[in-house]
């Protein structure tokens, strides 16, 4: 039983963090291009310039912070994982019915 939860514990961790990896690549690229467009036009070229760097950073916070919470969660999970091995005694492996 522990490596099975272990194992869902390890995969949980890297469905997040390569989730959070994939969104955030897809809103940057998505908001790039109507970034790049308005940053072409010559009256709202400096004012979209700052927005997309505002949001830019906005989103890449957002997903750094996801994943440091991913992180820290990943380690209470190990700690919390070793104390309930430390407290509950293994069970004999059931047998399956003939």
């Amino acid at each position: 039983m522990k490596k099975e939860l272990r194992g869902v514990k390890a995969l949980l961790r890297d469905a997040v963090h390569h989730g959070s990896v994939a969104v955030e690549r897809v809103q940057l690229e998505t908001a790039r291009r109507p970034f790049a467009i308005l940053e072409a036009i010559p009256g709202v070229k400096v004012p979209a310039a700052i927005v997309h760097v505002i949001h830019d950073a906005s989103v890449t916070g957002t997903h750094a912070v996801i994943r440091a919470v991913n992180g820290a969660v990943h380690g209470l999970a190990d700690k919390a994982l070793v104390e309930v091995e430390t407290v509950v005694p293994p069970t004999a492996p059931r047998e399956d019915p003939p």
